[in-house]
């Protein structure tokens, strides 16, 4: 156990060593730590070929599924048929249903004012896809229905993309998914690591007040990730934790970015990254950082 003070505790893709990662199961054991002084959530969404976001890290099914396949070409209903470790891969709304608040709805966690509702009405008046949000409870028994969980208060959802993403899909899979549904609820962040997503999201005036954040992980491009990020509108900058050191975060800290560690295992080096007044740890054990 380790005193937190006030750096914020993420569950990595839900707390993925104490339960299957980025499924409803791994959501609601992090809701039972929420008691405990978890704060909150990190997740992946990934863009299937017919324009869903499904809840899952890697861009094939190999690892969790043993198949080869890639999840940008397959269809949600090929994707889902395969289970990883006997649970259905879940849909970015069919989580928004599970983490919706019972409440009256909470003000977006915001970069810049919020949306007014013409912009609103004009983006459901011109998708032509279908709203995937209105998600009925499924008669599958491998959907689980999960209560709401009590509020988080820190959410990091991060885009995956790859060399073959079709960056206006998957901007406009976010607006379908993301404006005017439960999870604009939540205090959530997008990131990324891809710099030509986070500069559409910018652009795009619907997903421009939601906050960001830059993903780093190479320390050639940490010196200049401060002013990148700035640059792209972002409130926060993820690195990876062996980046960091006092001088790092103190510098972030200065243009007012807030710091996410990830993915931090190792309780000594959370312990340090605390006192260096770190502002949020993510890390796959939750449970062994707070009980």
């Amino acid at each position: 156990m380790i005193e937190l003070a006030n750096t914020q505790l993420l569950g990595h893709r839900g707390a993925r060593y104490e339960a299957l990662e980025n499924s409803f199961s791994g959501f609601e054991h992090a809701n039972q730590l929420k008691r405990h002084g978890l704060a909150g959530i990190e997740f992946d969404v990934q863009l299937t070929a017919d324009g869903h976001l499904v809840v899952f890290h890697d861009d094939t099914l190999q690892r969790l599924c043993g198949l080869q396949s890639r999840i940008d070409q397959m269809s949600l209903v090929e994707i889902q048929r395969h289970l990883q470790l006997g649970h259905q891969i879940i849909t970015l709304d069919q989580l928004a249903q599970a983490l919706a608040i019972a409440s009256p709805a909470k003000k977006m966690h915001t970069s810049k004012p919020s949306l007014v509702e013409p912009q609103k009405k004009r983006l459901n008046n011109s998708l032509a896809l279908a709203e995937p949000r209105a998600t009925k409870a499924s008669s599958n028994p491998l959907v689980k229905t999960v209560q709401p969980p009590t509020q988080f208060t820190h959410i990091e959802l991060e885009i995956k993309t790859h060399s073959r993403t079709n960056h206006p899909k998957l901007v406009h899979a976010l607006c379908r998914y993301l404006i005017d549904s439960p999870l604009a609820r939540l205090p959530i962040v997008l990131t990324s690591f891809d710099v030509e997503l986070l500069a559409q999201l910018q652009r795009n005036k619907l997903l421009a007040p939601m906050a960001r954040g830059l993903l780093v992980r190479d320390a050639k491009l940490l010196n200049r990730a401060p002013h990148t990020a700035l640059q792209l509108g972002c409130s926060s900058l993820g690195i990876h934790y062996l980046l960091l050191n006092k001088q790092v975060i103190d510098y972030c800290h200065r243009y007012d970015l807030r710091v996410s560690a990830w993915t931090v295992n190792d309780i000594a080096f959370a312990k340090q990254l605390v006192h260096w007044q770190v502002d949020t740890i993510i890390t796959d054990i939750p449970s062994q950082l707070l009980i």
